[in-house]
This record gives C-alpha cells, sequence and structure tokens, in this order.
C-alpha cells in the first residue's frame, strides 16, 4: 500500500509540473508575440523623423516625441489585464482589438467577441473584473460596426458596454476606471440615438472624465476622452483645436512609460484631427502617417490623409 502511496504522489507531483511547465509555455509564448510586434512598431518607427514644431500661432508648447509602445500591453494605460485572465484569452483579447482597429469585417469581429466572452465566463475572474472585461469587449465590436457605418447593430453594443460599465460601479463605485469604461461608449450613444439621449446624456460624457481626473490627475482615458471632445468636433459643438493639441502634449508628458498599441493610435489620430481642423496640412499628415504605423489598414486615418493630398 505504501508503495502504490508513494508512486500516486509521484505520478501528482510529475502531472502538476507539467501543467505549471505548459502554463508557463503558453504565457512564455504570448510575450513573446507581444515583444515581437512590439519591436516590429518600434523598428518601424525608428525611421520616422521628428514631429513637426508647431507654429507660434498655436501656442508656446511642442511635441517633442510621437509617443511609443508601452512594454507591457495593459487592458487600459496602467490597468493590467484582470488576475484569472489567462494567456491565450489575453492573446484573443488584443487579436479582437487589433482586428477592429485594422478594420477587419464586423461580422469576424462580433464572432471573435462572442467567442471569448464565452471563454472568459469559465475563467476564475472576479465579478466586477468580468464587467469590466465585457465593457471593453462590447465597445470594441460597437466601434467595429459604427466604423463599417452600420449603426443600428452597434448601438446594441454600445448599449451593452455601458450596462457593463454601470454594474462597475454598482460593484466597486465610480472608481476612474470604471467612469471612463462608462463615458466612452455613452458618447458614441450620445452621437448615434436621438437628439433626446444626446440632450440628456451626452453632457455626463465631458462629466464622468471629470470626476475620474479628480481622482486620479493622472488618467490617461480621461484625458484622452477631454482631448478628443475638443479635436473632432466643429466649433459651435466644443471643438477647441489649439486646446486639444495642448491636452494631447500634455498626456504625451504623463505616458511615460509608452501607452497601449490602441491608446497610442487613438492619439497620434486625434492630434492629426486637431492639425487637419486647423488647416495645418503638413502636422496633420505627419501624424497621420504615424497613427499608420501602428495599423497600416485604418480606414480612417487612410481617407483623412488621402483628403490632405487632395
Amino acid at each position: 500500500m505504501d508503495s502504490n502511496k508513494a508512486r500516486f504522489d509521484l505520478i501528482l507531483r510529475i502531472a502538476i509540473f507539467v501543467l505549471a511547465m505548459m502554463n508557463i509555455s503558453k504565457l512564455i509564448s504570448v510575450n513573446s508575440l507581444l515583444h515581437a510586434q512590439t519591436n516590429s512598431v518600434v523598428l518601424k518607427e525608428s525611421c520616422q523623423s521628428s514631429p513637426p514644431k508647431n507654429p507660434a500661432q498655436i501656442g508656446k508648447f511642442q511635441f517633442d516625441s510621437q509617443g511609443f509602445l508601452s512594454s507591457n500591453q495593459d487592458l487600459l494605460p496602467g490597468i493590467p489585464f484582470p488576475k484569472g485572465m489567462m494567456p491565450p484569452e489575453v492573446e484573443a483579447f488584443l487579436e479582437l482589438r487589433d482586428n477592429v482597429y485594422e478594420n477587419a469585417a464586423p461580422e469576424s469581429v462580433e464572432a471573435q467577441a462572442v467567442s471569448l466572452l464565452k471563454r472568459l465566463s469559465s475563467l476564475p475572474i472576479s465579478i466586477s473584473n468580468q464587467a469590466l472585461l465585457e465593457a471593453r469587449i462590447a465597445y470594441l465590436v460597437g466601434r467595429a460596426w459604427n466604423d463599417h457605418k452600420d449603426k443600428n447593430k452597434a448601438i446594441p453594443w454600445f448599449e451593452r458596454a455601458v450596462e457593463a460599465a454601470q454594474r462597475m460601479i454598482n460593484l466597486e463605485g465610480e472608481t476612474p476606471t470604471a467612469l471612463v469604461v462608462l463615458a466612452e461608449p455613452l458618447g458614441e450613444l450620445s452621437i448615434l440615438k436621438d437628439l433626446g439621449f444626446l440632450i440628456k446624456n451626452g453632457p455626463k460624457v465631458g462629466q464622468y472624465a471629470s470626476k475620474a481626473l479628480e481622482l486620479d490627475p493622472k488618467n490617461i482615458k480621461a484625458w484622452l476622452l477631454k482631448a478628443s471632445a475638443l479635436a473632432y468636433p466643429p466649433p459651435i459643438w466644443g471643438g477647441n483645436y489649439k486646446k486639444a493639441l495642448e491636452t494631447y502634449a500634455s498626456v504625451l508628458l504623463i505616458a511615460q512609460n509608452g501607452l497601449p498599441k490602441d491608446v497610442l493610435f487613438d492619439l497620434r489620430v486625434g492630434i492629426a484631427t486637431a492639425y487637419s481642423n486647423l488647416k495645418l496640412s503638413e502636422h496633420a499628415t505627419w501624424w497621420f502617417d504615424a497613427a499608420l504605423l501602428l495599423y497600416p489598414k485604418n480606414l480612417y486615418a487612410k481617407s483623412e490623409l488621402e483628403k490632405l493630398s487632395l
């Protein structure tokens, strides 16, 4: 009996060791892929010249850098993927995110998202972090449909993102992360839905971003929400392109550890859009080119760049 027990214990230890090594192997594989992708982009960007200097009428601030990729692929700037999320699911999320930014077919993006949400539901992730992941994934699917001009399919996904973010708030209060995760899809819905919804909910987007910054003055996503509200709309709707550029410059100063790929893209495109709205074509072109180093197939950046060349 003792010898059988000893053999069983040995087999059990070997099995545990093998499983542990398999998980470590997966982690190394995913990290190697992420570092390879990051190094590829860094190599391309090393050939990019410095940003063009601002003319005096824009302000005294300058962009000394185009920003750079973080060595850590976080869910949000400074927010790592939740505990309990396994390397294959992290890789699947990043693939989903990149497909959205490369304007892959929304049907494919939606199928990826549904599959990933199902996989995540079976992992040992806290309820609030499940809500966080659902909010981010639903937002990405909504963005995919919206980028392909199908607002009827985009709206339900943005609504799902809002509902998930509200669950986060119910569970852990109005944290900076929950507030920005709520504000982003709410801003999209304010544009896509009727005037009544816009009047009621539009102002909340800025309020949520401001509240997030009160709690965390260096919250990059909140600053980008503020900057976007200044960079994209016409002046009658709150556009202030010089102030937008100054805000983006402040974000780059905060982002000392780099930014996730999608966030860095949003920042560069926002800067390019603000310059374009100021009729500074050379500056806008430079920043759209910088954005396309990250996502070469992005339709918005490509189309805006084409307009500037006309």
